[in-house]
């Protein structure tokens, strides 16, 4: 397979050697390490394909059009942006059959499904640690539902099964994506560190001024979601960006020559976001922005 003109943003460990590849750390030679926040590293009207997977919910709303922004002026006239997000209707629909069916009848099966969808909906946004409850969830040795929770999580969480089942220990992490709000955050964070550091020659920090920066430094770290989206407000969102012909597809489906091929959202015949949103678009041929 030949080089393609294909650009993966914030890729983290899922990316292929025939794209481009860039994300704020790399650990592949097939990775470009460079700070997203100043913006995407090439020229205009550069790539036929962006395809970001697991990144925009790290990015604050209020900074997403920017990002968005950023992408479409890489691509080329009529290339296609692929985005890849959790998907809030579907967590939100699954939220309410399961609310209904348990309080119609208890259902041990389905009571831990409710509990583990509610973890999809709040955890992330919430979590004060690495990997969250989860992460807890998942690092148990029996877990009744794991056919449903992996049936939603993909990959990762069977992954994550598989390695609790062969290692008898807790003491895994989840794999958190290396988001585009992570450099920022640490700068921020650094500075505000720096002068509590000096503040602290003169007085010693409490339990609390502790605990406060080792929140902070994780809250500010790239792992929790900042937004999510449905169809409706990613298509509002694409399209306030300057793009056309937005489409909800699925992890097969693409219209990107030769999708199926790079295993970006399948991997080994395993999805890695089954349940995430799909979304594709096209850059107008006459750009207004």
């Amino acid at each position: 397979m030949s080089k393609r003109n294909y650009l993966n943003v914030g890729c983290g460990n899922k990316f292929h050697e025939d794209w481009v590849n860039v994300d704020m750390v790399s650990n592949s030679p097939y990775v470009i390490a460079t700070n997203l926040l100043s913006g995407i590293p090439f020229e205009d009207n550069q790539f036929d394909v962006v395809y970001h997977s697991q990144v925009l919910e790290h990015i604050p709303k209020q900074e997403a059009a920017s990002f968005i922004k950023e992408c479409f002026r890489v691509l080329k006239p009529r290339g296609i942006i692929r985005v890849v997000v959790p998907d809030l209707e579907n967590i939100t629909r699954e939220y309410l059959r399961l609310l209904n069916a348990n309080w119609k009848e208890y259902d041990e099966l389905n009571d831990a499904n409710y509990e583990w969808i509610l973890l999809e909906l709040y955890d992330q946004t919430i979590r004060n640690k690495k990997g969250g409850m989860m992460g807890e969830y998942l690092q148990q040795q029996n877990v009744i539902n794991e056919e449903y929770v992996v049936e939603r999580i993909g990959h990762i969480g069977s992954a994550i099964r598989n390695a609790v089942k062969m290692s008898g220990t807790k003491k895994l992490r989840l794999i958190s994506s290396k988001i585009a709000s992570k450099v920022r955050s640490a700068s921020f964070l650094s500075e505000i560190i720096r002068g509590i550091k000096l503040r602290a020659k003169k007085v010693f920090l409490t339990e609390d001024e502790k605990k406060f920066i080792e929140v902070g430094k994780f809250k500010l770290g790239g792992e929790i979601h900042y937004w999510m989206y449905d169809k409706y407000s990613l298509k509002k969102l694409l399209s306030a960006c300057g793009f056309e012909e937005i489409e909800v597809m699925d992890p097969t489906k693409s219209k990107i020559k030769d999708w199926n091929q790079y295993e970006l959202d399948m991997k080994n015949g395993v999805l890695y976001d089954p349940v995430s949103l799909f979304l594709e678009a096209r850059k107008s041929e006459k750009p207004d922005l």
